[in-house]
């Protein structure tokens, strides 16, 4: 009993040390960029580099959002074009994720299966791959530096996931539920819009909120098919606040806060209904 103690002791102090090491490793870049957006540069060049913000600014934070100066402009442009394109991104891949989901769940026809194996496996093919024929091909069809093409692309890296967690929901939910709306006189698109969807709500929650951060942070798409301010989002932008001689680190660190704060929001919003839907999941996949 004292040997079985003595483990169940180590194994939770391993959990709080790895836990420790874990949230050390994600809020300390973080605080470092608060530091480097509230400091001035002549402190952030001192030797040791300081912990607190000393001496203390808010000017990079003023330069972003009054309104007035030229970075503000820039990035509040691309802040838009991050928020359209993650929210234009996140409600294509749902609702295509719904119909193919429903689809495989619910219905049997030759090669479902298969296709479906098939749709799932191209999660290992990152977009990357096909990044210089997706070039040519928006080239060709003048659709480089529009809304449509970055969402379309975006969506597609996002797909297989969505529709295989919204499958997973879909073929636990009862059949009874839906035959008894069919045989009011229900139709395929109208049980699924009136019974389905609301029942998965966990489920479109979570795939929701993937597609959301996903698209949020996507770098290399946007850096190829978005060249102008245009469309181009934050992700892009924030890098381009230096020249051939310097780095504005402060004005970098800001902005990449400013930008951290909405998918944060959305985490901690719906932090709930993320948590059960992927949970719910993946015991049902």
């Amino acid at each position: 009993m004292v040997v079985g103690h003595k483990g169940a002791t180590a194994r939770r102090l391993a959990k709080v040390v790895l836990g420790v090491v874990i949230l050390v490793w994600t809020l300390v870049p973080i605080y470092w960029a608060i530091v480097v957006s509230l400091i001035k540069p002549v402190g952030l060049g001192s030797t040791p580099p300081p912990l607190i913000p000393e001496p203390f600014t808010l000017s990079f934070f003023k330069s972003l959002l009054n309104g007035s100066s030229a970075y503000s402009s820039q990035f509040l442009e691309a802040l838009r074009n991050s928020a359209i394109e993650a929210l234009g991104t996140m409600v294509f891949t749902l609702v295509v994720a719904v119909l193919a989901a429903y689809a495989f769940a619910r219905w049997r026809f030759p090669g479902s299966n298969v296709l479906f194996l098939a749709i799932l496996g191209t999660i290992s093919l990152p977009v990357y791959a096909v990044l210089i024929p997706l070039f040519r091909e928006a080239t060709d069809l003048h659709q480089v530096n529009t809304y449509q093409a970055l969402v379309l692309i975006n969506a597609s890296s996002s797909l297989p996931l969505a529709t295989w967690l919204l499958r997973s929901h879909i073929a636990s939910l009862p059949l009874n539920i839906e035959e008894a709306a069919r045989i009011d006189g229900a139709n395929s698109l109208t049980v699924l819009r009136r019974i389905t969807v609301p029942l998965i709500g966990p489920g479109l929650t979570a795939a929701g909120v993937f597609v959301f951060l996903t698209t949020w942070g996507v770098y290399l798409i946007p850096l190829a098919f978005a060249p102008t301010l245009h469309t181009e989002p934050i992700t892009v932008l924030i890098p381009q606040f230096t020249t051939r001689y310097s780095t504005n680190y402060g004005l970098q660190a800001a902005a990449g806060l400013i930008g951290l704060l909405p998918p944060v929001a959305v985490v901690i919003w719906l932090n709930r209904y993320l948590l059960r839907g992927l949970l719910l999941g993946s015991v049902n996949s």
